[in-house]
């Protein structure tokens, strides 16, 4: 393989990679306007307990889909590196990004805003679910 074919196939991935992000920033939005929508008329345990499932389920997605870059980018990288000759815009990237080995993604974020970031967001949302009224008769 030479440099345009993995920048080529690596871009396609990344591509893919934003619209599953995009969607499940989508279903995040959804979950948090479904707390609005227990706030408004009240949720009883079952629905909390649903709730909070289906929540954690979207939370980890999106933990997958945002850990994904990074490891993206630097695998992108360690490709390049491989190779005998790269361009001067290959080798800056391969710098910059500094990669000596393939990643995985993994669940917890590498930076600590982004552990802020998403324990802000867990927090808020599962107190949204925990703190709805009863429903209204």
């Amino acid at each position: 393989m030479n440099e345009f074919q993995i920048n080529q196939n690596f871009i396609m991935g990344m591509s893919g990679q934003a619209v599953f992000m995009f969607a499940m920033l989508f279903l995040l939005w959804m979950m948090f306007r479904a707390n609005t929508l227990a706030h408004e008329r009240g949720s009883n345990l079952i629905q909390k307990i649903l709730g909070t499932a289906i929540s954690g389920s979207v939370l980890l997605f999106n933990l997958g889909a945002w850990n994904a870059f990074p490891a993206f980018f630097n695998n992108w990288a360690y490709s390049l590196s491989q190779l005998d000759s790269l361009s001067v815009g290959g080798q800056r990237f391969v710098d910059q990004v500094g990669a000596t080995g393939y990643v995985d993604g993994g669940l917890i974020p590498s930076d600590p805003v982004s552990i802020v970031f998403w324990l802000g967001i867990t927090i808020a949302l599962f107190l949204g679910i925990w703190t709805a009224p009863q429903p209204k008769e």
